[in-house]
């Protein structure tokens, strides 16, 4: 954790409500922070728990080097451990998690799968009904682990480790060199490098442990700008290892490959956007002859996977929510497709300038953390700790202006685009050109609202409060 006074002491509680017995468990509390009341309350909450008999260590390094890999690296230098289990700090483990996820590591009499280097489960939610933010952010993770991570699992023996809320077996990490912060994604890299060295991977969606999604737009900028930068810059390490190294089926080898240069989406899409009006204009598509033809043969496409993607991962979230799926459980969760496409929309710029820097920038960057906000909407099965509000505490988070130039660029050029199609009688181009324009546009007035500001200064809670996320009718 680093400077994480919202969520210290819920995650320490809930690590050490895991059962499991006592004298073989052992709690490291790797704490960066350099705010100094967050430092007390861990070595404080820590103190709390040793009181009762849990092994409960901190380790405060005296600087960030590394980051997480850095922390995660020296904290395993500093035990024996057999099975590291891993949690990011807005994370709240259950009580049972470790009674069921280390058996995934042994056959049924007994004898260890040595080549089994990671458990990942699932990750829930714990503020998904917060906004249209969180809502559209509850599907795409459901997406990717029910669905496609379940079925890498399953058809492939791998998945990446997400960075949280699973378990290695340590002598794998050890094989696989390390913990290196070589990326800004140190477990996708250290998940590829433990594959090149003869280790499979697993997911298990019944385990589930809860979480907090980003609950303002730049802290979801933020993650995302992490997660796009790191994967390209983990193609700049692994992508030759894979295309001339790594030995296995030609089908695993073309999925794995998709998995490794999935953050191309970006660029692909961008690209696909500046050129596509340029060809709508100028009689180079196939609307020339019937707009309307041509607008469903575009977008037709991209209706029918978000309809089909959006309706499975909402039937096979029966394990992430504590609800049960009903009709009408079934199509609200279905119903987070609007905002998924909004959100999803408004952030092509940010990728965009994401994944530029991660293929051109150095390959040693800041590790920009993601801001937490402690909700207390705790699942009754996610620990047996008692939710504790915690003081209100703003950090600061960088705010790239290159990336907000880009994204008011795309603003500039979509509208533009919208007025000459309307000039030119286009609706359903002026439409959709006008479409981008204002999902970009959205993101951009909310960016800076980690402090509760838009538009980098202004509160909307004084002068437009229903567009505050935090506003209540």
């Amino acid at each position: 954790m680093f400077n994480e006074h919202a969520v210290a002491r819920r995650v320490i509680e809930a690590a050490a409500t895991m059962t499991w017995p006592a004298d073989r468990l052992s709690i490291q509390v790797l704490d960066d922070s350099t705010d100094e009341d967050t430092r007390k309350l861990v070595e404080q909450i820590s103190a709390q728990m040793r009181s009762r008999g849990i092994d409960c260590r901190v380790l405060h390094r005296t600087d960030r080097q590394g980051y997480k890999a850095g922390a995660l690296e020296a904290g395993r230098r500093q035990t024996e451990a057999e099975f590291l289990v891993i949690f990011d700090s807005d994370f709240v483990p259950p009580t049972d998690f470790l009674l069921r996820t280390v058996p995934h590591f042994y056959q049924a009499d007994g004898t260890p799968h040595t080549d089994l280097a990671l458990v990942q489960a699932q990750w829930g939610h714990l503020n998904h009904n917060d906004w249209a933010l969180t809502l559209s952010q509850s599907l795409w993770v459901d997406d990717h682990h029910t669905l496609q991570m379940a079925w890498r699992s399953a058809a492939h023996q791998f998945v990446n480790f997400t960075g949280t809320a699973g378990v290695w077996r340590a002598a794998a990490i050890e094989a696989a060199g390390g913990w290196k912060a070589r990326s800004l994604v140190e477990d996708c890299e250290l998940s590829f490098r433990s594959l090149f060295a003869g280790y499979r991977t697993k997911f298990v969606k019944e385990i589930v442990a809860p979480a907090e999604l980003p609950a303002t737009v730049t802290a979801y900028k933020a993650q995302q700008k992490r997660w796009t930068q790191g994967w390209v810059q983990l193609q700049r390490m692994h992508l030759s290892t894979m295309l001339t190294s790594y030995r296995a089926s030609l089908l695993r080898r073309v999925h794995l490959l998709y998995m490794m240069c999935i953050s191309w989406q970006w660029p692909l899409w961008a690209l696909w956007m500046l050129v596509l009006p340029a060809l709508v204009y100028t009689g180079h598509w196939y609307g020339a002859l019937n707009s309307s033809v041509g607008v469903v043969f575009y977008l037709l496409p991209s209706l029918i996977w978000l309809g089909v993607s959006a309706t499975l991962a909402s039937l096979e979230t029966r394990h992430t929510y504590a609800k049960p799926l009903t009709a009408r459980t079934f199509l609200g969760r279905v119903a987070r497709v609007f905002p998924n496409v909004v959100i999803s929309t408004g952030m092509l710029p940010h990728q965009f300038s994401a994944f530029c820097e991660g293929l051109f920038g150095p390959m040693h960057s800041e590790f920009e953390r993601t801001p937490k906000g402690a909700s207390l909407a705790l699942p009754s099965s996610a620990s047996a700790i008692e939710a504790r509000p915690a003081a209100k505490r703003v950090y600061k988070v960088k705010i790239h202006r290159p990336y907000v130039l880009t994204e008011l660029f795309f603003c500039a050029y979509f509208a533009t685009w919208a007025t000459l199609f309307a000039l030119a009688g286009l609706i359903w181009c002026t439409v959709i050109a006008g479409y981008m324009a204002s999902c970009i546009l959205y993101l951009v007035f909310h960016y800076g609202d980690h402090d509760g500001r838009v538009l980098f200064v202004l509160d909307p809670r004084k002068f437009i409060p229903w567009l505050s996320p935090t506003h209540k009718a």
